[in-house]
C-alpha cells in the first residue's frame, strides 16, 4: 500500500510541475501584462516586468 501511495504521490506532483505550472505562469503574467496595460501609468514599468518575468519562467519550465 505504501508503495502505490508513493508512487501515486510522485506521479501527481511531477504531473503537476510539469503540466500544470508552466501553463499557470503563463496565464499569470498574461494576466499581469493585460492588467497594467489598462492602467494609468505610474507604477506600471515594474509590473510589466513583474509579469514578463512570470511569462518568462513559464515559457522555460513549458520548455524544460
Amino acid at each position: 500500500m505504501a508503495k502505490v501511495l508513493k508512487s501515486f504521490i510522485t506521479k501527481m506532483l511531477k504531473s503537476l510541475l510539469t503540466e500544470w505550472l508552466e501553463d499557470f505562469l503563463i496565464l499569470i503574467g498574461v494576466v499581469i501584462v493585460l492588467y497594467n496595460t489598462y492602467q494609468h501609468f505610474g507604477n506600471v514599468i515594474g509590473n510589466y516586468v513583474l509579469g514578463a518575468i512570470f511569462l518568462l519562467f513559464g515559457f522555460a519550465f513549458a520548455k524544460w
